[in-house]
């Protein structure tokens, strides 16, 4: 980093920092004003419906509700921020409705309960339609016609075709042609904060005041002034701390334009919060893909063309995803150098939520896609990859076939620098079993011109009284340091301290117009627009002094924040003193880049100042075992022009790296009649902390001359090759190349082993046989047979928000409490489950009790031989049992693999054993079997059913996923229920009735769990594998096993995750009894742990996974022993 400036490229902390660590800064979430009500919306429930009819008045008349809203309430107006071709969207669904979780009313109350029990109150009228969930089914001939148009074929929102240079040719005289086919799903931005607004109409004088986390305020305004008729003057968003953003608040959320419209109708300020589902429902999430690319290359590895054919999942509305079909066709044509480049797009509407602008705006997929192209290339010629890739890497001075002309430009630097970090020269021949090593490059514009108002930027910079200098700019801090690194630019220029210097942001009014924060814009153009208004600002202060000393300007100079006069000594000011003679101004300066748009249907044309370059090397570790991907290291070294704060961009970095490697292994929504089913952050896979790698940055400067003091944009670029690189080094660890993301634990076992074979014709065992047949007639009569019937007659979910909180005295109180016939009353201890799910619908309840705190219920004794646990008794205070490991090692380790630490310091043992079913489908509210009823079909029969059993389901294929119930089940252990007619003991094995059911009433408690000692001469072992650490099992085995000298005498295995009851696998427990315990033994009773199972279209790997999970098992428990 250069030391040639006081204060940029210095490593400077978050000017908002010390109010976000100390809880003083204010997000929208924490704003409550006078009068303020409580907004609710309530979404469709169908993925494409006419909407014949809403009657708004039984919401009207309940208790607190002021005002209600539909789509009527509002003019006929779209929102127009893809530009006027592409508005096909309104505030709210008027006529139709599009996509499961559209706004189709909303209210306002004096409470926010009020307002939820209001939503259940409004009747709406609807004519289900025909509905398209992919690009294959909305391009069909047959297929629903989503929105009417009459320029474009049907379902399509946008084409886009173009050759750049003799592509054909290309082809024909290529040495090699490689054609590949690649596709992702959606990825969810996930910001801490959600979407929210707070609206504040005046009606006196017909303005509104917004308060709301958004990217773009400009937008904001432009937008909801459009909906609501307002000049745009008379909308005012307000400045407020950000918590994330990351693409998914670069629009106009469309709850701000609700509550606005609230506001307006009712005369009162209006709150409206997106809890996490609706954020999955509603928000601006990534696009999916599918992208075929072909690439044309010489006998010498010149690429001579490159074409990719695309198909981008539009949604059912337009926001980004003209974004998304710039970005393939921008990597396309100028990643690499490539002679002829083209493209065939399509952006396809389908009945799903729409796309909007996630961090990297597609950039990542593509780039993953023509990377594992030039991996492939590399190791056709028999070149290394990485020497390769430098060999072909764009250079200063190029003109790619999409015109961009390249400026400065360090990419072969990057790649070397990062080979040389992740040691590629010493690791690539020597690596070790089951490691592998990836690279990946990336090109970005350094804000590319791509809108009409995204080729400027403007700052102001007030003069306050107390001499301190204030920065104005409407772009918007999500956490990115903008705010520091624009105070930088202005303490640089002006020579006074960064601490000097306060930062207002996003307001409309009070600050001068700009695009926003997105698109990597704000160092670039805000940047530049900051430096010119700190020289406008001193020739400001100057003039003014020059005038009051009646010298000329030229005799005055302004250093280190002292204005003087150049040969008099006396007469010199601080700040502080020149505000206290001239009083408080403002200066405002602008930048512009002088640059065309790109043509508007092919994208061509050099539109972007300059453009920053990177490259990453990732180094990955693959468990054969469960096919668990361990990213060891990424390295990063980007072409960043020069380095303004370093510890901001360090932190971009690893933000950026990290949300890669979900994009790359774990983060896909999965849709079920075009809802997300996996919508909470348990069965959504983001990435934790416990999954980061060390990341390792180094930037190469090359100080470009556009940018202010050199720099290039960065927000952006450390995600654009992180999957790439990822997939790369996982298909050199394992030899097998992925063409879809994520590439899963599943993917890998199945590229590491064959599957393995099944017992044959288990279909034919007389349980199985049943079920078999009724999945064979799944997909023509029994699903659409019961999901037509259940949509009748099913029972729809409904959150319970209303319920009694009850505190028993004792335990004999509780029982009382629970024995009320007239009422639902539910038993918590932690809560941790019983909570999620009144709020998922998943239970109904008109009391809770409370037992976590009676002594009854508490405490861990250990009598004749048998450990007793206390049902309220956390498993914290249980894994911390010293003298309990020592009896039964399995039981306290084994239950340190139960979520997370904060979760089990107030979960219990029992409301583990006691949770509800996991399936997605089941607790995404769908109207399955289980939840509508007997009418409704299983979902994951046809759905996705990566998680489900593998054995024993029937009607539902939930598998049980509490970790303690297959450790108790191999421990021998009871369960100790107490109800109105005293105590019972139930062993494990008969404790359930199914998974998430269990055979303690209505009106009974369990009050204790109780393990029989070990015999002194036993082994243990726990396996579980989870997407995540802390989370629920994909499988597990608990294996307990009774050795007289080298021989097992007894053993019990049970599996957990695989099936709806914690499963004792007999005949692997048979094949170890009494044998001598070889390696072949070992593998040959693990296989039959797989027994009797009946896997679906999308769990085989679960077999796989449960034999070497058993494998393990047993390999440990023999360790053990010897």
């Amino acid at each position: 980093m250069s030391a040639e400036f006081r204060v940029v490229g210095q490593p400077r902390p978050q000017l908002e920092g010390p109010l976000k660590v100390s809880g003083q800064a204010v997000y929208t979430h924490d704003l409550n004003v006078p009068g303020m009500l409580h907004g609710a919306i309530l979404r469709s429930r169908h993925a494409h419906a006419r909407i014949r009819s809403i009657d708004l008045s039984k919401a009207l008349a309940m208790p607190g509700v002021l005002v209600a809203i539909s789509g009527n309430d509002f003019l006929d107006r779209k929102y127009i921020n893809a530009g006027p071709m592409f508005a096909d969207r309104r505030a709210m669904a008027r006529g139709k409705v599009r996509f499961a979780g559209e706004e189709v009313a909303a209210v306002a109350a004096e409470t926010l309960k009020q307002a939820q029990a209001a939503l259940e109150r409004i009747v709406v009228d609807y004519e289900v339609l025909p509905a398209v969930f992919d690009a294959d089914a909305a391009l069909a001939p047959d297929a629903h016609a989503i929105h009417v148009k009459t320029d474009l074929p049907k379902n399509i929102a946008q084409e886009s075709v173009a050759d750049f240079g003799d592509v054909k040719t290309a082809f024909e005289n290529a040495a090699y042609v490689f054609d590949e086919t690649f596709e992702h799903g959606v990825v969810a931005p996930i910001c801490l904060e959600t979407n929210g607004v707070l609206a504040s109409f005046d009606k006196d004088t017909e303005s509104l005041m917004l308060w709301a986390p958004t990217q773009a305020p400009f937008f904001v305004r432009k937008e909801v002034a459009h909906i609501l008729d307002l000049e745009a003057e008379r909308v005012h968003v307000r400045s407020v701390i950000i918590g994330g953003g990351f693409g998914g608040k670069s629009q106009a959320p469309e709850p701000i334009a609700i509550a606005a419209m609230l506001s307006k109708v009712v005369g009162r300020p209006v709150r409206i919060l997106l809890n996490r589902q609706e954020e999955f429902l509603s928000g601006k999430s990534d696009h999916a893909k599918k992208m075929r690319v072909r690439s044309a290359v010489a006998s010498n590895g010149a690429i001579l063309g490159r074409h990719t054919e695309f198909w981008v999942d539009n949604g059912a509305y337009t926001h980004m995803g003209p974004a998304y079909m710039s970005a393939v066709r921008q990597r396309t044509c100028n990643l690499y150098r490539v002679d002829a480049a083209g493209f065939d797009g399509k952006l396809i509407h389908t009945n799903k939520v729409s796309g909007g602008s996630y961090r990297g705006m597609g950039s990542p997929q593509i780039i993953w896609a023509i990377e594992t192209q030039i991996d492939e290339i590399a190791e056709k010629l028999g070149k290394d990859k990485l020497d390769y890739r430098i060999e072909i890497a764009n250079r200063p001075g190029d003109e790619t076939p999409q015109g961009w002309k390249i400026g400065t430009c360090a990419l072969a630097e990057c790649l070397e620098e990062a080979g040389r970090r992740i040691g590629w020269d010493e690791k690539k021949n020597a690596m070790p079993p089951n490691r592998g090593i990836g690279f990946a490059s990336m090109i970005n514009p350094s804000v590319g011109v791509l809108y009409a108002e995204g080729n400027f930027a403007c700052v102001s910079i007030d003069l306050l009284v107390d001499g301190r200098l204030k920065i104005g700019t409407q772009s918007a801090d999500c956490g990115t340091s903008q705010n520091t690194v624009l105070g930088q630019f202005v303490a640089e220029e002006l020579g006074v301290d960064l601490e000097q210097i306060d930062v207002l942001h996003m307001d409309t009014k009070l600050t001068p117009p700009d695009l926003g924060s997105a698109a990597s814009r704000v160092t670039f153009v805000s940047g530049n627009a900051a430096i010119k208004t700190a020289n406008a600002f001193r020739d400001e202060l100057v003039r003014r002094l020059a005038v009051r000393w009646g010298v000329s300007p030229g005799e005055i100079e302004f250093l280190d924040g002292i204005v003087s006069h150049k040969t008099d000594n006396a007469r010199r000011l601080t700040l502080a003193e020149v505000a206290n003679l001239e009083g408080s101004f403002r200066v405002e300066g602008r930048h512009d880049i002088d640059l065309p748009r790109p043509d508007s249907k092919t994208g061509y044309g050099h539109y972007a100042a300059t453009y920053g370059f990177g490259a990453q090397a990732a180094e990955v570790e693959i468990d054969p075992v469960t096919g668990r991907i361990d990213v060891l290291k990424v390295v990063v070294v980007q072409d960043i022009g020069r380095v303004i704060n370093p510890l901001a961009l360090d932190g971009q970095m690893h933000g950026g790296i990290v949300q890669g490697i979900g994009m790359a292994l774990t983060e896909e929504l999965i849709f079920e009649n075009g809802v997300p089913v996996n919508a909470s952050l348990i069965n959504y896979r983001a990435p934790r902390i416990k999954d980061t790698p060390k990341i390792e940055t180094a930037y190469i400067e090359t100080n470009d001359p556009t940018g202010p003091y050199g720099a290039k944009a960065g927000g952006e670029h450390s995600i654009n090759p992180t999957p790439a690189a990822i997939a790369n080094a996982v298909a050199h660890a394992t030899g097998t190349r992925y063409r879809k993301l994520p590439i899963t634990p599943a993917d890998v076992l199945q590229s590491l082993e064959a599957n393995i074979e099944l017992p044959k014709k288990t279909w034919m065992r007389p349980y199985n046989l049943e079920v078999s047949a009724a999945r064979s007639l799944y997909p023509g009569v029994l699903f659409p047979g019961l999901k037509k019937l259940g949509g009748v007659v099913g029972r729809n979910v409904k959150p319970c928000n209303n319920y009694d909180y009850l505190r028993p005295l004792d335990l004999s109180d509780a029982l009382r409490q629970m024995a009320n016939p007239d009422r639902i009353v539910k038993a918590m201890g932690g809560g941790t489950d019983l909570q999620v799910g009144l709020r998922q619908g998943v239970y109904q309840a008109d009391a809770v009790v409370d037992i976590a705190d009676l002594n009854e219920l508490r405490g861990i004794t250990v009598v004749d031989r048998t450990i007793t646990i206390g049902a309220s008794t956390t498993i914290a205070e249980l894994i911390e049992r010293d003298d309990i490991r020592d009896k039964h090692p399995m039981l306290t380790d084994g239950l340190a693999n139960i979520a997370t630490r904060q979760i089990r310091n107030v979960a219990t043992i029992a409301g583990d054993l006691s949770q509800e079913k996991r399936c997605w489908f089941f607790r995404s509210g769908v109207q399955c079997y289980k939840m509508g009823g007997v009418s409704c079909p299983c979902y994951a029969v046809l759905g996705d059913n990566r998680h489900h059993s593998i054995m024993g389901a029937g009607r539902c294929a939930a598998p049980c996923v509490a970790d303690a119930a297959p450790i108790l089940t191999a421990l021998g252990a009871s369960v100790v229920i107490v109800g109105p007619t005293g105590k019972r003991r139930v062993g494990l094995e008969q404790f359930y009735r199914w998974s998430g059911e269990t055979v303690v009433g209505r009106m009974e408690l369990i009050a204790a769990i109780e393990v029989p000692f070990a015999k002194s001469d036993t082994t243990q072992v726990f396996e579980k594998f989870a997407g995540w650490d802390g989370d629920f099992a994909d499988a597990s085995v608990a294996m307990n096993l009774e050795w007289q000298g080298d021989r097992i005498m007894a053993a019990t295995v049970s599996v957990g995750g695989v099936s709806p009851l914690p499963q004792r696998v007999t005949a692997t427990e048979k094949a170890l009894v009494d044998v001598d315990v070889t390696v072949n033994l070992i593998r040959a009773a693990a296989e039959k742990a797989i027994q009797g199972s009946l896997p679906l279209s999308d769990n085989q790997h679960k077999c796989n996974l449960i034999v070497n999970l058993t494998e393990r098992a047993i390999r440990n428990c023999v360790a053990q022993r010897s």
